[in-house]
């Protein structure tokens, strides 16, 4: 029986609105790793799939931009238009956004839990319950560059007063906590802030890299393991390896290092981020595109990771925090 997947991490809304229909298999050598059929053939049945909006000078002019952090009617439009692709792909019968822990069991079809990383599109605390209400489920306070309410890996800083009034909406509506773009000093202030889960969706070891600030340190790791979260591995070259071609080896360590600093194997997962601003020849050969993450698999196995670790790292360690933070379809 074939593996089942899931990928913590994956922008598809972003690489429709800048490749086109993700139903396109462009195949090896190709402008991109992701498609539908990629994912089905990889046994990917379930994604953590983006809001990814973005203020910089870059994005002006795109459907993912807007004009900065004070922007909220811009990054509110460009977040809906994202959202609207993926009820779209749910209204064709391809995908189902995963709004309860029920809809997790429906491997008909791909299963789509919508993450909202970067959180201008949130107006204030009383404007999460809209979110909520419109599917979203796990909610990262900032991209690179910080949001109205928290630093972010490319601006220091803590948590804002808004910045804890949201934290504190996102636990009354059960939202999880992604740190992976947190500054120190607000994943810091997220961590006193709330007694529940966080994850670390797309984030390598700090340790192995020298960009440091966009990774989790092992104090972090092993704070995240306490509470039951996990870390998932980010497969951008860049992200694995300083100053030369990243392989597979690399990506190996990070989730064996991580592993090692928080004491369990069970907060190690996938959050690849394939096609975040990246194209597939800027990933490690051999794991390219979501149908050869088994080699992945085989790699931990060859370093001595049991049947029962492979499969919580390739997806049963996501599948355990959805199940146990999403709504419960009986209520």
């Amino acid at each position: 029986m074939p593996r089942s997947w899931i990928d913590g991490h994956l922008d598809l809304a972003y690489i429709s609105q800048v490749s086109g229909d993700l139903s396109h298999d462009t195949g090896t050598g190709g402008p991109r790793s992701v498609s539908l059929g990629r994912l089905a053939r990889g046994g990917v049945g379930i994604v953590a799939a983006t809001l990814f909006v973005d203020p910089s000078p870059d994005a002006q002019g795109h459907p993912w931009g807007y004009a900065g952090h004070d922007d909220w009617e811009g990054a509110n439009r460009a977040a809906l238009a994202q959202l609207a692709i993926y009820e779209r792909l749910e209204a064709s019968g391809i995908a189902r956004i995963v709004r309860t822990d029920g809809d997790l069991d429906d491997a008909s079809r791909l299963r789509l839990v919508v993450l909202m990383e970067g959180s201008d599109p949130i107006r204030d605390a009383d404007d999460v319950a809209r979110w909520h209400t419109l599917g979203v489920r796990m909610v990262g306070l900032s991209w690179a560059m910080g949001s109205r309410f928290s630093g972010g890996n490319a601006r220091s800083g803590p948590l804002t007063a808004d910045g804890r009034a949201v934290v504190a909406a996102l636990d009354a509506h059960g939202i999880i906590h992604d740190a992976s773009h947190l500054s120190d000093e607000s994943l810091d202030s997220v961590l006193a802030a709330t007694n529940r889960m966080v994850v670390a969706s797309h984030s390598n070891a700090r340790a192995l890299m020298r960009s440091k600030p966009r990774h989790i340190s092992d104090e972090a790791a092993r704070e995240i393991a306490r509470r039951g979260g996990v870390v998932g591995l980010n497969l951008f070259g860049r992200f694995l390896a300083d100053g030369r071609t990243a392989t597979i080896e690399d990506a190996l360590s990070h989730v064996d290092h991580i592993a090692h600093a928080a004491g369990t194997r069970a907060v190690s997962a996938l959050g690849s981020d394939l096609d975040g601003g990246f194209g597939p020849d800027a990933v490690p050969e051999g794991i390219r595109h979501p149908d050869e993450y088994e080699m992945l698999a085989a790699g931990l196995a060859a370093r001595g990771w049991s049947p029962l670790d492979v499969e919580g790292f390739a997806g049963q360690n996501w599948l355990r925090v959805l199940r146990q933070c999403l709504p419960s379809a009986r209520r």
